[in-house]
């Protein structure tokens, strides 16, 4: 198992400590913050602590801030960031959604649609889809949770829907699954047969000679035709 990445204590505190002066959305203090981050790219892992605790402890006015600092270094940065960012950015953002008000999580989520489609011009597809699609399944579900309704998610335009691609997989393992269970008892049919053939020696001969013909018995004929000859006299 790998061991995991330790925190760099010092560089956290540091970190830490410029991101309290996060207070509002300041594009200068966010470039800074992403500089910082691009300096310790080695320490991306520290980096990254620092922020999500920053968006787990702060109050629900300063998170977005912090949301579009990461949102800057995955897009001027990248690397190291967004490797570590596959398996956590779905619980990052959703515990963030689930804390902060309407117009807030509207930002949110149009942040999330420039992850896939670009933002003036940037590159697309910043992360793999099935990332971006559970998000969007998760905000879903929690918005028709609190209206009462069935959660929709479209699909993204020009793509395939993830969930007909999982049935569709499903039916293929299922038939496949079939035919292979067939095919197995085929071949152990054969092989009890071949394993019977050895046992009696057959060589070839057929192991049950076709039985002879039985001739009439003549005897047993005159006796027949006595019968039917006292049953129509």
């Amino acid at each position: 198992m790998e061991a995991k990445t330790p925190i760099n204590k010092t560089l956290y505190r540091s970190y830490r400590g410029e991101l309290s002066k996060l207070t509002f959305n300041s594009k200068p203090i966010i470039n800074d913050l992403s500089k910082l981050a691009t300096a310790n790219v080695n320490d991306a892992e520290t980096i990254l602590k620092a922020i999500e605790d920053h968006l787990r402890f702060s109050v629900p006015n300063l998170k977005l801030p912090a949301f579009y600092l990461l949102d800057s270094i995955v897009k001027n940065v990248g690397g190291m960031y967004m490797d570590l960012l596959y398996g956590r950015l779905e619980r990052i953002f959703v515990d963030v959604w689930k804390t902060v008000d309407a117009e807030v999580r509207a930002k949110m989520e149009r942040t999330l649609r420039t992850w896939r489609d670009g933002f003036d011009g940037g590159p697309k597809n910043l992360f793999p889809e099935f990332v971006l699609r559970k998000i969007e399944e998760d905000v879903a579900k929690l918005k028709a949770r609190a209206t009462g309704n069935v959660a929709v998610v479209p699909v993204a335009e020009g793509g395939v829907d993830i969930l007909d691609n999982l049935t569709s997989m499903q039916s293929y393992a299922k038939k496949r699954a079939q035919e292979e269970r067939k095919q197995s008892i085929e071949q152990a049919t054969s092989a009890r047969a071949g394993a019977y053939d050895a046992a009696n020696g057959s060589n070839g001969r057929p192991l049950h000679p076709p039985k002879r013909q039985r001739t009439p018995d003549r005897a047993q004929g005159v006796i027949n035709q006595g019968l039917l000859q006292e049953v129509y006299k």
